[in-house]
């Protein structure tokens, strides 16, 4: 399991995206362990206004979603006027099964992981622990 924030730290703020309600409460249970705060979107373009409105430290999304997709999604946020959010580690998953294809177009939009779903709770916080270290006093 993740080791849990110093006392005191504030929580760190995740952004999760995507059009599964039951996947994005899945992503909740597995980091749990992690004591973060949750932000949830429904799709790329209500996430752009979550993360443009609040500080986030990290942003999950799918690749598939109707509308724009967690590529093109992940390309937005890279290319913001706010430095805090362009750099914000981008974890994009996809059940696609051109896996290849996917994490190529995610690579060139600057996530900074990817994952194939169905994910696991380990698989997910070895990912987030690497591209999200915690906070330090």
């Amino acid at each position: 399991m993740g080791a849990r924030p110093a006392a005191g730290t504030a929580p760190q703020r995740v952004l999760l995206v995507d059009d599964s309600r039951s996947i994005r409460t899945l992503l909740k249970i597995y980091l749990m362990a992690r004591n973060f705060e949750f932000l949830e979107a429904e799709s790329a373009e209500e996430g752009l206004k979550v993360s443009e409105a609040e500080p986030v430290d990290l942003v999950l999304t799918d690749f598939h979603m109707d509308g724009m997709n967690g590529a093109d999604f992940a390309a937005q946020i890279r290319a913001s006027a706010n430095p805090r959010l362009a750099k914000v580690p981008i974890l994009m998953m996809t059940g696609d099964p051109n896996v290849a294809e996917v994490r190529a177009l995610g690579q060139k939009a600057g996530i900074s992981a990817f994952v194939r779903k169905p994910v696991s709770c380990a698989q997910l916080m070895t990912l987030v622990d690497t591209i999200l270290p915690l906070p330090r006093k």
